[in-house]
């Protein structure tokens, strides 16, 4: 499993064309760091996904989330999320869609700078850029 994950994250690294050796730190793991350009096929902005190789954490826009992640071969479980309470006016929306995909994210795929979050059915979920 952590071989699956060193994986996920190598190739991330390499998607920002940055060897995955010079990301990788002795006292720690592999991170990696997201902007959403895409959620439910509808243009986006102000909404990141940052990991490492068992946590994510990122703004829904308005509020701070964190949560666990378990990845193996393509496919990933996120969440379940935690997230500050702020009310942010017009935001509430797009980040309940935003972090409801991430949780309901079960597998990836990798192509050049985009990471795309599918659904259990093969739907694009998110899609992010470096």
């Amino acid at each position: 499993m952590r071989f699956v994950k060193a994986i996920f994250l190598g190739a991330l690294v390499f998607s920002h064309c940055v060897p995955a050796s010079a990301q990788e730190d002795q006292d720690g793991p592999l991170t990696a760091s997201w902007v959403a350009i895409e959620l439910g096929g509808k243009p986006v902005d102000g909404l990141t996904l940052d990991y490492t190789t068992d946590r994510v954490s990122g703004s829904g826009g308005c509020n701070h989330f964190n949560g666990a992640i378990s990845i193996e071969d393509d496919a990933v479980q996120i969440g379940p999320i935690a997230a500050t309470k702020m009310i942010c006016e017009g935001k509430s929306g797009i980040e309940t869609q935003y972090f409801a995909a991430l949780e309901a994210a079960r597998s990836f795929t990798v192509q050049g700078n985009i990471l795309t979050l599918k659904a259990e059915d093969g739907h694009d979920l998110v899609k992010f850029k470096k």
